[in-house]
């Protein structure tokens, strides 16, 4: 059984939006079959997002990354896909419908980043058993085809929400299926941009 201090969590870089600065978090798994990586953030910019965003860049340390067994990206843009390449031959868990998109639709997310040599992306259709005692649940809002990840620990499970919303005021608008199913899990919740996991209310 997985335990809470067996959850860590990663400063992998920070963007400007409209003036503030926000912190984007990866987090990581110590389970038995091996390191799991929710969100891979990022390891460079490009002229657009550095004007758009100012991003300041914080790659996973070398010890986390040679360690990875399994990533879980929960939904492609670019800070929570784009130090996918650290990863080939890796298993990449995402819904199938995201990557979908995130090749095809403009403006959605740094294209280039998506494939790479290795590249080893495992598409699901809906909740799947990544590891036992971790699962995929499809959270659409943020993206169609955006998920989350939900932990049994010893103590009660935990979510991984990546952007369900970006702060928990966001979340507890429960206007998109995501974020009614991270309400109706009531589990201390983690999303990309807040350092402090929460249980999510509805305002």
């Amino acid at each position: 059984m997985l335990k809470r201090d067996d959850i860590g969590i990663h400063l992998t870089c920070e963007l400007v939006v409209e003036g503030a600065t926000w912190p984007c978090f990866s987090h990581t798994i110590e389970h038995r079959d091996g390191l799991v990586l929710v969100d891979t953030g990022m390891i460079e910019s490009t002229p657009k997002l550095d004007e758009l965003f100012q991003p300041t860049v914080h790659p996973l340390p070398d010890e986390v990354v040679h360690r990875v067994a399994q990533v879980i990206i929960t939904h492609m843009h670019f800070d929570h896909h784009g130090g996918n390449r650290l990863f080939p031959k890796i298993p990449i868990h995402l819904q199938r419908i995201e990557l979908e998109d995130a090749r095809t639709q403009d403006n959605y997310t740094i294209r280039e980043w998506i494939d790479f040599p290795g590249a080893n992306y495992v598409e699901h259709d809906g909740e799947a058993e990544i590891l036992p005692g971790i699962r995929i649940v499809p959270a659409p809002g943020e993206t169609r085809g955006h998920q989350i990840v939900v932990v049994e620990t010893d103590e009660a499970p935990i979510v991984f929400g990546g952007d369900v919303g970006h702060t928990f005021r966001e979340v507890g608008l429960a206007d998109t299926p995501g974020k009614l199913l991270v309400i109706e899990l009531a589990a201390p919740t983690y999303l990309a941009h807040v350092r402090e996991p929460h249980v999510p209310h509805p305002n």
